[in-house]
């Protein structure tokens, strides 16, 4: 249905592809986990942020400090899911030769439930990078974990995911 407008007709957009209301992912894709790929940069321990000014200045701290270091960013999977943040490394195209399977304890990096996971956010100079900050299971501290998404999937992405997968648990129980 064309619009009228001040200098012409328009054509409003017929379908919601792009609208951000509507999830990308049902919520069966939720309960499974959903998989992204980025380079895991660097996580360190800060004080308890107040606002998003700390959340971004410890955010770029992280940065600056693994970047000072020379580490290198590692590649890893990230699994959104209902039970929580799953960041494991990356597993190498082949199978390991005796014949056993995948020890997924040997790739996870790091699990945070849902119910820890305190603040996600990007950073506006460069947009594939993104960090969630999350408390420790046992010291209780904040953790700032910064990674760098592919150039495929874009941090608002992962970011509206990370929002989405962490409001689904309070979504199920109605």
């Amino acid at each position: 249905m064309p619009g009228k407008k001040k200098h012409g007709e328009y054509n409003i957009i017929p379908d919601n592809l792009y609208d951000c209301q509507i999830p990308l992912y049902n919520d069966l894709a939720y309960q499974h986990g959903i998989h992204f790929e980025a380079k895991y940069i660097g996580s360190l321990e800060i004080p308890r942020p107040g606002n998003r000014v700390e959340i971004v200045a410890a955010m770029r701290r992280v940065r600056y400090e693994f970047k000072a270091r020379g580490t290198r960013k590692r590649p890893v999977d990230i699994s959104i899911s209902v039970d929580g943040v799953k960041v494991m490394l990356q597993r190498k195209k082949k199978p390991p030769k005796d014949g056993a399977g995948w020890d997924e304890t040997k790739f996870l990096l790091m699990f945070h439930p849902v119910y820890r996971i305190f603040y996600v956010s990007h950073d506006s100079h460069d947009l594939q990078i993104f960090s969630y900050i999350a408390r420790d299971g046992m010291s209780n501290t904040f953790k700032c974990n910064v990674f760098k998404c592919s150039k495929k999937v874009s941090s608002f992405r992962l970011e509206s995911n990370f929002g989405i997968g962490l409001a689904y648990p309070g979504h199920v129980m109605d």
